[in-house]
């Protein structure tokens, strides 16, 4: 390369045209690996969700294709999660390539001399000696470049955090959501196992939603839930962690007994051990916990 000013200038503006493209390269990447993530994420969960009912359940059970799909689904299902990481990688090395590209055009000279200064570039032999300044001296950078590159440092090391720290923001409220999905559903299952508990205490029968004054039917942004005659059911919409959409929580109500009758409540969670692992206590739900001994 020659110490021609206008030959930096336009080597400088070279390579952070080229740095512009892999920026803009792994911006269109990300995009396109976004776009495929949200099909598979949709493919998957209707995967699982036709597998989560009892003719999916059979099938998986007695077809040897079957469970050979079913287990592709579970595995597809637990790399989901590497692919989001991929797409933060990705969203991150388009950024920095960006920032060095418009260093590069905003100041090509300076920006050709850290690089020279980081041996990623020499100059030409033009009688200066290679790896010299001007006077045959090791090229240094002056106070300003080291300025432009120690702040270009910051920068790429400040997106390198931010992009860290609202990754894991967006997981733990990620985290979160699902918790409070599972949270409200378990609430409204106490709903209904306290206004029967009330209503079979007065009245020695069991009660439909309108002797509960419940309705019927209720949605919630990850639930339908339902109260017909002695039974509520609460049935995913949406996949919660490895739990495919329409898996049903339910609890069943009857009265046992021939001389003295008794309200018994029977709280079923889904088959799915990935779905029965979102409630470990589902099936105490509203029992009365036995005093501990001191």
């Amino acid at each position: 390369m020659s110490k021609n000013g206008l030959a930096v200038v336009r080597t400088g503006r070279l390579i952070a045209s080229f740095n512009a493209l892999l920026g803009m390269l792994f911006l269109l990447l990300n995009r396109v690996l976004t776009a495929v993530l949200e099909m598979a994420n949709n493919a998957v969960s209707m995967g699982l969700a036709r597998y989560n009912n009892f003719t999916g359940r059979f099938a998986a059970d007695n077809f040897e294709e079957d469970k050979r799909l079913l287990s592709l689904l579970k595995e597809a299902n637990e790399l989901l999660p590497m692919a989001d990481t991929a797409l933060t990688i990705l969203m991150f090395l388009s950024i920095v390539f960006i920032v060095i590209a418009v260093i590069g055009l905003v100041m090509p000279r300076n920006f050709v001399h850290i690089l020279v200064a980081l041996r990623l570039l020499e100059w030409s032999k033009g009688g200066e000696g290679r790896g010299k300044g001007r006077g045959g001296k090791e090229h240094s950078l002056s106070p300003t470049q080291k300025k432009i590159f120690l702040g270009g440092i910051g920068g790429v090391v400040f997106l390198l955090l931010a992009c860290v720290g609202i990754s894991s923001c967006m997981e733990e409220a990620e985290v979160q959501k699902k918790k409070n999905y599972v949270a409200e559903m378990q609430e409204q299952a106490m709903v209904y196992i306290n206004a029967q508990k009330d209503f079979y205490a007065k009245n020695q029968k069991i009660g439909g939603p309108k002797s509960l004054q419940l309705p019927d039917s209720l949605e919630t942004e990850a639930f339908v839930l339902k109260v017909t005659g002695s039974r509520f059911s609460a049935v995913s919409k949406v996949q919660i962690d490895s739990c495919a959409a329409g898996a049903k929580w339910q609890i069943s109500s009857s009265v046992k007994g021939f001389f003295t009758q008794e309200l018994q409540l029977y709280r079923q969670p889904p088959k799915d051990s990935a779905c029965a692992a979102l409630t470990p206590d589902f099936k105490n739900l509203g029992r009365v916990k036995p005093k501990t001994q001191p």
